[in-house]
């Protein structure tokens, strides 16, 4: 059982933009047992402005992740509509810079392609995945090759929507629909197409139905399946001074596509946990669309001038994350640390000059 976390501190934790939550609230549905299978949503060819923005709020209000199958061009002319993707909580991925067809370009292409566009994501603040998907689905020997050395995992689709061809929003539902089956399904749909606004209008109908089936909604993990990647998480301590507050960031090595938990746990070193500061043993949340949190641990002060000490910060029993190594925390006496010097004359101005 954890112990009670002081008052003070769940406030610091929240401010720090950290949820508390317990263990129930954070089990997603996606991952209850007894799902007739899972289903992937996958769209390909953005970001498109208009379109994306309606499909990520669709997304958003039914509680579903998807992956998002990007085009570095359009990353780079719309950067925005892509970081508010990943912000929702939703997995990205590399379709080429410029959606050429893999199989008729040459190694050294595809990689220039797939490193330019991955360069576009990362100058719009995204954290790809290291998922990548080939345009028209077409690979040759010289592609494989450079997908391999650029360290991508290619991915395609089992129920393809054919939304780029035809139908209506009600037709490329039912087109989704037919093609589930019990088991592991990846649906391909396009979110920066012509037709991408009627393929949008399916989305909501396929949720509700395959729900009611008992289908359960996933992202695609590390290896290109339904389900969800494990991301490292890892703690980053600033050094701390006596009176103030020790300042912890949880950061995710890449999204995880849902929310996931971690405990957090002072341990005692020099500086001493109930006395030096409060005893911490928290559940933290890491929102869906975060990558990294903030946690502020107040540290005591006292009268007595005395070298710097340490603690540690521990995390374990993980949700959805793999757990790092114990980070240490100096704490620097209050007398030792660090004083700024103001430039110039000593003088500071107190508020507006009145004539």
């Amino acid at each position: 059982m954890l112990r009670p976390v002081p008052a003070l501190l769940v406030v610091l934790l929240t401010l720090g933009g950290v949820t508390l939550a317990s263990p129930a609230e954070a089990m997603p549905p996606e991952v209850a047992k007894g799902c007739t299978g899972k289903v992937a949503l996958t769209f390909d060819d953005g970001p498109a402005r208009g379109t994306t923005h309606r499909l990520v709020q669709v997304l958003r209000r039914n509680q579903v992740p998807a992956t998002f199958f990007m085009v570095g061009q359009r990353v780079a002319a719309s950067p925005a509509a892509a970081l508010e993707v990943e912000q929702a909580g939703n997995l990205v991925a590399n379709h080429s810079w410029a959606h050429r067809d893999m199989s008729r370009q040459s190694y050294r292409d595809v990689r220039r392609s797939l490193r330019a566009t991955r360069r576009a994501m990362k100058a719009a603040g995204l954290h790809p995945t290291d998922l990548m998907r080939p345009p028209y689905g077409a690979l040759a020997k010289p592609a494989r090759r450079a997908i391999r050395a650029s360290g991508y995992v290619p991915v395609l689709w089992t129920d393809d929507s054919l939304d780029w061809k035809s139908g209506s929003s009600q037709q490329i539902a039912r087109r989704i629909l037919a093609g589930l089956h019990p088991g592991r399904n990846i649906v391909l749909q396009h979110d920066g197409v012509n037709r991408s606004p009627i393929s949008v209008g399916a989305v909501e109908r396929v949720i509700r139905v395959a729900k009611r089936r008992g289908y359960c909604f996933t992202a695609l993990d590390e290896n290109g399946r339904p389900g969800f990647p494990t991301p490292l998480v890892t703690a980053v301590a600033k050094d701390a001074v006596e009176g103030t507050d020790a300042v912890v960031t949880l950061e995710l090595a890449q999204p995880a596509g849902r929310a996931t938990a971690v405990v957090v746990e002072a341990a005692s070193g020099t500086a001493l946990v109930g006395s030096d500061l409060p005893a911490l043993q928290a559940r933290v949340e890491i929102p869906a669309g975060k990558v990294r949190v903030t946690v502020r641990i107040p540290v005591a002060t006292d009268a007595v001038l005395e070298p710097a000490e340490t603690f540690s910060v521990v995390l374990r029993d993980p949700e959805g994350v793999r757990v790092g190594q114990p980070t240490t925390v100096t704490v620097i006496d209050a007398a030792n640390a660090p004083r700024i010097d103001l430039p110039g004359p000593p003088f500071l101005p107190l508020g507006p000059t009145f004539s």
